[in-house]
């Protein structure tokens, strides 16, 4: 495995070149970068990349471009991009609702988003095939492609220009199929994992109804049992980017934290069998 940093919770304190140093603390091998307004992206990915480059780093793909259906908008993140070399963009797909407030307050089916998001790909795929680039979407919590079943949706699309990041935890939080099942499923599609942890607190919301706040917890004390996570990628034989995506204290820690949950993994791979296990289930006999 590979392992990165995602820079959307360093930026608001750290410059580029601090980033830098901080990933180099943590001891990863590739950044995940975050950028920010498309007026600048063309200058950021290239200054990102140089300063990544010059201190023996990779980054590996870009983050935050816009609306995956706004084609004038993608263009012009698509021709940022590619000038500094970037080979992937995380683009941002429809949102549905986070809780039940806002799928309340939500005036489109989902069935008319994916459309929407589907239509999009189709032209990405396209400005995928001008601009060498491939285009993802995460696995994210309230969007219309939380669960990794939304693949199946993306089989019309070469995964050379249109793929998922498996983020664990949101899958977990919303849309949860076991770890095995959806590495398998994506397939092909799966550009690299997020590595976080949350466990469920019970709360009282304002209008008395218990609810549960996702509180940040290091890898191996969340809902998360990595060792599964590295069993099924395992099985279907990903090396790839491990992006460890956000801090479970402070950004002050963060290049300790990620050390240590660098650790963690390598432990979890070591442990994790690398074939399904014998006795063999009958289920489904």
């Amino acid at each position: 495995m590979k392992y990165a940093v995602n820079t959307n919770f360093l930026k608001n304190k750290y410059n580029p070149k601090e980033i830098i140093e901080q990933a180099l603390l943590a001891e990863v091998q590739g950044i995940e970068w975050g950028l920010g307004k498309v007026e600048t992206a063309a200058a950021d990915a290239k200054e990102a990349t140089q300063l990544a480059n010059d201190a023996g780093l990779e980054v590996f793909s870009f983050i935050n471009g816009g609306k995956l259906w706004h084609k004038d908008d993608m263009l012009r993140w698509s021709e940022a991009v590619a000038s500094a070399g970037a080979k992937m963009l995380r683009v941002s797909h429809p949102w549905f609702g986070y809780n039940y407030d806002e799928t309340m307050h939500q005036p489109e089916t989902f069935p008319a988003l994916m459309d929407r998001a589907l239509e999009g790909l189709a032209n990405l795929e396209e400005m995928g095939r001008q601009f060498g680039l491939r285009y993802l979407l995460e696995t994210h919590s309230a969007s219309c492609f939380a669960s990794p079943m939304t693949v199946l949706a993306l089989r019309r699309f070469s995964p050379d220009y249109c793929g998922f990041i498996y983020d664990v935890t949101n899958s977990f939080m919303e849309g949860f199929i076991r770890p095995r099942g959806a590495v398998e499923l994506m397939g092909p599609y799966m550009a690299y994992v997020h590595v976080k942890n949350r466990f469920p607190v019970e709360i009282t919301e304002p209008n008395g109804k218990t609810g549960i706040k996702w509180e940040r917890r290091p890898l191996n004390k969340g809902c998360i049992d990595w060792e599964e996570v590295m069993f099924a990628l395992k099985l279907v034989g990903f090396d790839g980017w491990m992006s460890f995506e956000e801090p479970y204290t402070s950004t002050e820690t963060f290049a300790a934290e990620i050390r240590e949950g660098v650790a963690h993994l390598k432990e979890c791979e070591a442990k994790a069998p690398s074939t399904i296990q014998e006795p063999f289930t009958h289920f489904n006999d």
